[in-house]
């Protein structure tokens, strides 16, 4: 591993509450080899992800010491529809469901798996979450609060470039569903 990570961790039952200090009853920290392998894995998903690849080791060590760790059980909610968003996800493990809402229900748009990004719109563009995302089973994620990830943002302007084309490419597919639907 070139660099070290404090990784702290949640678990989380229905929606997420987000205060990282906090080891919810039912949880409990990581020991050591735990956290040592967290951490690889952490690291292994920022290396092959499309949005954190671009970055330098600087900003990749960096994006890992601001992020957090969460787990969800089958159906957490992990975002609700139209909530004020300030954190990102990146799926470290498991798959998640996203969907919109429509005026005659609800739409699947995807099931997205390991080294997806969900949350992204509201913490570029600080409107409220465009889709509600739920675990379909266990998921782990690695979580950025906005102010962090706006940070790696203004120091990394091809960060930015290719999360503001990942919003642009999915507000198209959303768009293609729900004429198709």
């Amino acid at each position: 591993m070139f660099f070290s990570l404090a990784v702290r961790i949640e678990y989380a039952s229905g929606v997420a509450s987000f205060q990282p200090s906090v080891i919810p009853t039912g949880g409990r920290a990581l020991e050591p080899a735990e956290q040592a392998l967290l951490e690889q894995e952490m690291e292994a998903i920022v290396l092959r992800s499309h949005l954190f690849k671009s970055l330098d080791e600087d900003g990749r060590k960096d994006a890992l010491q601001s992020a957090f760790v969460m787990r969800f059980r089958p159906d957490d909610v992990i975002l609700r529809e139209g909530d004020a968003g300030e954190t990102m996800f990146l799926v470290m493990e498991g798959s998640v469901r996203v969907q919109t809402r429509t005026p005659s229900g609800s739409i699947q748009l995807a099931e997205l798996g390991r080294g997806a990004c969900v949350g992204e719109v509201s913490v570029l563009t600080g409107r409220p979450r465009t889709a509600t995302v739920t675990a379909i089973g266990d998921v782990t994620v690695a979580t950025f609060t906005r102010h962090r990830i706006q940070r790696i943002l203004d120091a990394h302007p091809r960060v930015r470039a290719i999360l503001e084309a990942l919003i642009e490419g999915r507000a198209k597919d959303t768009v293609e569903k729900l004429i198709g639907s």
